[in-house]
């Protein structure tokens, strides 16, 4: 029968020496006779006590969470954030078919991961290995720190502009798996909700160089911008869980001049996405025409906008309406739903658009000059927010 405070004496000792997570796990299934093994919040695979089991490799990120830990032999998402979720232990299936008893761990507010134990599982020894890999997780962060503040350097010489020449930059990002050469593009993160902490460990995670100062994080991304923003976002969603995480990009770049335009753009876009209800990431590409009217001056943006709504602009209901109006396709009961008003009021409202303006809203070429006023108004809204 398993004593589980030798058992986890044992075990804070190993994960003191620095002996990783693979040698916590070996030694709990050597105790229980079972397998064991770790996985992250968002389910993929980290470590395993099975020796023919590929997992990650051991240079992995702040808290030892590798971005291509292995989906097999993990748990699919939805299955990791339910038992997540859970203050207790949790029956769970791996991808691979293997049934096991799931614990959470965490170190204070941040998720760190499941540490699971094959079926039919000793409870007692289970719990026993929780505060032994949070040590674990917390070592490997003070391991990366130093790495994490020079990384952070070299983002902010891409944010700012650097003083070096351009090849000694070029250098510098290639140390850290960056190609400035090649096409790449800004992206910023912020976090809203109460898990600071766990957010300023989690943003230390991204696989590329990475600055994080408050609610907000910045990096570099390549290849499809779209997919890694996305796939970024949800992963340090999963890690902070309470609260709402944001995310946005700026424009492609293939020279290292021109990557502190792609920030600059980049904290444009992230005001755009807030503005947005319902929007948690969005990339440049996404934005159409206000991609375009980001390279317009902001004096010229607004002398459109006064030319185009002036007599509606001290009028938030109509503005409102209007937007509505368009999104919604022209359907009085949609924008009446979205608003909260009766369809007779969406009338009301839209005749005294077409009085005020001295135009038909309706009329596809108002219509399309009255569109690009509004998003060159959200676009203004947008650089002020930013403080452009």
């Amino acid at each position: 029968m398993t004593d589980p405070a030798r058992l986890r004496n044992e075990l804070e000792e190993i994960a003191l020496a620095g002996d990783g997570y693979g040698a916590i796990l070996a030694r709990l299934a050597s105790e229980t006779g079972r397998t064991a093994r770790l996985v992250a919040v968002h389910g993929g695979l980290l470590a395993t006590s099975e020796p023919d089991v590929p997992v990650p490799a051991a240079s992995a990120p702040a808290s030892g969470v590798p971005a291509s830990a292995s989906t097999a032999g993990g748990l699919d998402t939805a299955t990791a954030r339910r038992a997540l979720a859970c203050d207790g232990l949790t029956e769970v299936v791996c991808t691979d078919g293997l049934a096991a008893l799931a614990a959470p761990v965490r170190a204070g507010g941040r998720r760190i991961g499941l540490v699971l134990l094959a079926a039919p599982a000793d409870a007692d020894a289970l719990r026993a290995a929780t505060v032994p890999i949070a040590i674990e997780a917390v070592r490997r962060d003070a391991e990366t720190a130093a790495v994490a503040e020079s990384a952070g350097r070299l983002v902010d010489e891409l944010r700012f502009g650097s003083l070096r020449a351009a090849d000694q930059l070029a250098r510098a990002a290639e140390r850290f798996g960056l190609a400035l050469d090649r096409p790449h593009a800004a992206a910023v993160f912020e976090y809203d909700g109460p898990n600071v902490r766990a957010w300023a460990t989690a943003v230390r995670w991204i696989e590329m160089p990475v600055r994080q100062e408050g609610e907000r994080g910045w990096t570099v991304l390549a290849g499809d911008v779209a997919a890694e923003l996305r796939r970024i976002r949800e992963r340090l969603a999963g890690i902070v869980g309470e609260g709402t995480v944001l995310a946005a990009s700026g424009p492609t770049v293939s020279d290292p001049g021109a990557t502190p335009r792609s920030f600059r753009e980049a904290e444009v876009v992230l005001a755009l996405a807030r503005r947005t209800p319902g929007t948690v990431e969005l990339p440049y590409d996404a934005l159409g025409l206000q991609a375009l009217l980001l390279s317009v001056p902001a004096e010229r943006l607004a002398a459109f906008v006064e030319s185009a709504l002036g007599p509606i602009l001290a009028s938030p209901d109509l503005l409102v309406t209007l937007e509505a109006w368009y999104e919604t396709n022209g359907s009085r009961a949609a924008v009446a739903n979205r608003l909260g008003i009766h369809r007779n009021s969406v009338g009301y409202r839209m005749g005294r658009v077409r009085e005020l303006l001295g135009v038909d809203p309706l009329d596809p070429w108002q219509a399309r000059r009255l569109q690009g006023a509004l998003d060159a108004r959200d676009v203004l809204a947008a650089l002020a927010d930013a403080g452009r």
